[in-house]
């Protein structure tokens, strides 16, 4: 499009009357590029102006996933009309503007630390957040992580469980509510006291465009059990069923029983690890692998029984099952994973107000962390 028509679909945007009008002439103004002039409309008084405006300075110059900054645009001149919209009256509008500074790099850094030190007071909690974004903890001054671990402390006072799903969750659930002899199994370490929103934040935030290994969260004692979460616990993932398998037969040696699992919302499939007494009695890996076939160990049971059967689907081996009822067993086991975690003992998912919550949770490095550098850390919810 023309950037003589700017001024034009800026007028249109400005004045349209419903949200598809909106959605179409936003698409059109915040692809012309003309980075200068969606500086002035910042100021614009009208909020959809404003938000297209700020993605278009994002298309424009972004330097995520590898882009290089554009030598022809005054990039400070951008960042500090951005900043003060990151307390826009407009929601929408404030949320736009916190992503659009996550995506222009370090550049932004010391600017936000600027608002961080002296204000305006508006910006500071914003500030921050972007911080966090761009740099993790790195970025944030030995003032704002002292602060930050305060509120950690002070939250986990009145600290309430919550469902502790993620796109792709891998979990180990051990008996009782021994952290200290978990952590020692697990060879954790830099262990740092975590909220339930916390924990689920960095789940989500590990599990996500890939497997981070070099973290968990591991929770209070819940309903009597105590749960680690994060990509490094996957029972079936092969780089690191092993290693699981070997933790997860330990930990039921010192606790009499001990289990794995992992299950993707979107597809991913289930797969399962259950140990009693130092020796895995079951795993199966129903994640739609090719490979998933060699991690298989024992015979089915009890509660996968119980949970096909309430079903109406009979499992392999029963002297009813034909080819048919093997489909139908097959289609079920990608979604079993959270239910045979509640049969066997607590499954994450369905913690709550509800759940019995005794003592603190907290966030740790494992192992992988020593052998491959530590993890990328960002905005967490806390």
């Amino acid at each position: 499009m023309p950037e003589h028509a700017y001024d034009e679909v800026l007028a249109a945007l400005a004045s349209a009357p419903d949200e598809e009008s909106r959605r179409r002439l936003g698409r059109a103004f915040s692809s012309f590029g003309a980075v200068d002039r969606y500086v002035e409309a910042l100021k614009h008084p009208s909020a959809p102006v404003r938000e297209f405006a700020a993605r278009g300075i994002e298309s424009a110059c972004s330097v995520a996933y590898g882009r290089k900054p554009d030598p022809a645009v005054d990039h400070d001149r951008v960042i500090d009309a951005l900043i003060p919209l990151l307390a826009d009256p407009d929601g929408g509008v404030a949320e736009w503007v916190r992503w659009v500074l996550s995506t222009l790099g370090p550049a932004v850094v010391d600017p936000l630390r600027r608002v961080r030190a002296r204000g305006p007071r508006r910006l500071r909690p914003a500030a921050l957040s972007v911080l966090a974004a761009v740099d993790g903890e790195e970025a944030l001054s030995a003032v704002d992580r002292a602060a930050v671990e305060r509120l950690i402390r002070i939250k986990l006072l009145d600290d309430r469980a919550q469902p502790l799903d993620t796109c792709f969750t891998s979990w180990i659930a051990v008996p009782g509510g021994d952290q200290r002899a978990i952590t020692e199994v697990l060879g954790l370490f830099e262990v740092r006291p975590a909220t339930f929103a916390l924990g689920r934040s960095v789940g989500v935030h590990d599990s996500h465009d890939g497997a981070e290994y070099g973290r968990v969260y591991v929770t209070p004692r819940v309903d009597g059990w105590t749960l680690v979460l994060g990509p490094w616990c996957n029972p079936v993932d092969p780089q690191r069923a092993d290693d699981v398998l070997r933790i997860v037969e330990e930990l039921s040696r010192r606790h009499g029983r001990a289990q794995a699992y992992c299950f993707g919302e979107q597809g991913g499939g289930s797969g399962w690890l259950v140990a009693e007494n130092g020796n895995a009695v079951r795993r199966l890996s129903a994640t739609g692998r090719n490979d998933d076939a060699r991690f298989a160990l024992g015979g089915l049971l009890p509660e996968e029984r119980d949970a096909a059967a309430e079903e109406g689907v009979a499992v392999p081996g029963d002297a009813r099952a034909g080819e048919e009822d093997g489909e139908e067993w097959a289609d079920l086991a990608p979604y079993l994973a959270p239910d045979l975690a509640q049969r066997l003992g607590v499954s994450p998912f369905d913690l709550g107000p509800h759940t019995e919550v005794r003592g603190a949770g907290f966030v740790a490095l494992t192992p992988h962390a020593r052998e491959h550098g530590r993890p990328a850390t960002g905005a967490y919810a806390i």
